[in-house]
């Protein structure tokens, strides 16, 4: 069971992202297309990044008790696309909070 314990950690952390973002119509709440594409396309940079970086030979899957074991390509991981999905949505709910305060706290005379 251990084996799909980071997984199931990433899929948390990203309903925990939802929740935020739900709470504070942030990304996916506040502009559902335009979050998805840019999820979407930031992914696939994401993913051709680590395409680049196992073919050169400088990303390996490396083992772990945590992990499913399960590959997409060789040296890619299930659990990759998952974990780069959340980075895109911390960065867009941090970017879209961040804009949110900073507009609501600041006072033009």
């Amino acid at each position: 069971m251990d084996q799909w314990l980071y997984l199931a950690s990433i899929l948390g952390s990203i309903l925990a992202m939802g929740l935020c973002d739900y709470r504070w119509r942030l990304t996916f709440t506040a502009a559902p297309a335009r979050a998805t594409v840019t999820s979407v396309l930031l992914v696939g940079v994401f993913l051709a990044w680590d395409g680049i970086g196992i073919v050169s030979g400088v990303f390996f899957r490396g083992t772990s008790r945590w992990m499913s074991g399960v590959e997409l390509a060789p040296e890619l991981p299930l659990e990759e696309p998952f974990f780069l999905f959340f980075l895109v949505y911390l960065a867009l709910n941090l970017t879209s909070f961040t804009r949110m305060t900073i507009s609501r706290t600041v006072v033009i005379r």
